[in-house]
């Protein structure tokens, strides 16, 4: 007999996310449920905390609203030459990680979830069932495992299994608003792209955010590293500096992304992997939303085998390649060259210039559908290479 059905590695959005659609979507006994995590809640998490609405929705289908303190994203602006092109879009909202997950774990945890904390994977060993988890302080039996670790996480290390994409960088900083955050003040988030033309693949960001009750604003870069660089925090307290930032002030705060590829892992050896650990969208850098959406179509696949008794043999990886989220991963990945690489002014210039475009780009963020009359726009207007993107 296993200790538990389900194992999930890892408490952050993603592995509450799988709980709580596994209890309350699916109707899995929570006592056939458990999460183990080696830190403590709340710990914390450096992340810019955007969450789009798709994840907000998603949670929403399980009876939960994000109870933090929280900045709504009404809208963007795309900064890039000179220009500004602003329009006005709910987009999701501005999170502090420490409380949002904290609150999620929390929910799957009053739910008869079994949490425990300060416990990460330390062996995974194969059974005729299932796996034995070890920790630090217990072993775990379960049928299924779920690996939730993130872009470090210890269980893609103790199957073996070798990264398939080059890791994304971002620095991440918090402070007081200053007069050049005219987006920020209005529930924008602003996105320069000026970064790109000094070689940086990807933006520089200054989202609203509330620290302590206080309106702030979270800075940062983010450089998807299809090409290595050394100059990305060089890049980054240069729009420090233009903002009126005195930039050797400012604590950063550095981390890696892992991308969503078309051979990212998402099942190996009967084991699911579910939001960073498999794969965060390459073009924005997000992953927030994407984890809970995929939470979900874990917990469903999960729930199916648990009822038939029979192993997930790829139902899992066909759910989410099929899926909206996983449509627009893929996508994603494709795109990140474009509008980052070489060729990529045309994208930025479109978007900074063409509400149209910013219009479709919001949308496409919150994980809506862009219509198809919007998408033969903008590849008519990018000609045949954003034609070839929009196809992907």
């Amino acid at each position: 007999m296993s200790d538990v059905d389900v194992l999930v590695v890892g408490g952050g959005p993603a592995g509450a996310s799988v709980a709580l659609h596994l209890v309350r979507a699916c109707g899995i006994r929570p006592s056939s449920v458990a999460i183990v995590d080696s830190a403590v809640f709340p710990r914390e998490k450096p992340c810019a905390g955007a969450v789009s609405a798709w994840g907000l929705e998603a949670l929403e289908a399980v009876g939960v609203r994000v109870g933090v303190p929280r900045v709504p994203m009404r809208g963007l602006r795309i900064l890039h030459e000179g220009e500004a092109g602003a329009t006005s879009s709910p987009l999701g909202v501005v999170v502090r990680r420490d409380e949002f997950d904290t609150s999620l774990l929390r929910e799957a945890q009053s739910d008869g979830v079994a949490v425990h904390e300060g416990e990460g994977l330390v062996e995974l060993t194969r059974e005729p069932r299932g796996y034995a988890v070890h920790t630090a302080r217990r072993v775990l039996h379960a049928r299924h495992v779920v690996a939730c670790d993130g872009v470090a996480g210890r269980t893609r290390r103790a199957l073996g299994l070798k990264e398939v994409a080059r890791k994304g960088h971002l620095y991440v900083a918090e402070t007081l608003p200053v007069g050049a955050d005219v987006g920020p003040e209005r529930d924008l988030c602003d996105f320069e792209l000026a970064v790109c033309d000094a070689g940086i693949e990807g933006y520089y960001w200054d989202f609203p955010t509330i620290i302590g009750g206080a309106r702030h604003v979270s800075r940062g870069i983010y450089h998807a590293n299809l090409t290595p660089r050394s100059n990305v925090k060089a890049a980054l307290l240069a729009c420090f500096r233009a903002r009126g930032l005195a930039a050797e002030r400012v604590r950063l705060k550095p981390f890696p992304t892992r991308p969503f590829v078309p051979g990212s892992v998402l099942e190996h050896e009967g084991v699911l992997f579910v939001g960073e650990a498999a794969g965060i969208d390459r073009t924005t850098g997000e992953g927030i939303a994407q984890s809970i959406v995929m939470g979900a179509l874990a917990a469903s696949t999960l729930a199916r085998a648990l009822r038939s008794g029979s192993p997930i043999a790829g139902g899992y990886d066909r759910a989410v390649r099929a899926s909206r989220v996983g449509r627009h991963l893929l996508q994603s990945a494709g795109l990140a060259a474009r509008v980052y690489g070489d060729r990529g002014l045309a994208y930025r210039r479109l978007l900074t210039r063409s509400a149209a475009a910013r219009a479709a780009g919001a949308a496409w963020y919150a994980g809506a559908r862009v219509s198809a009359l919007a998408k033969a726009r903008l590849g008519l207007a990018l000609g045949l290479d954003g034609l070839a993107a929009l196809r992907l």
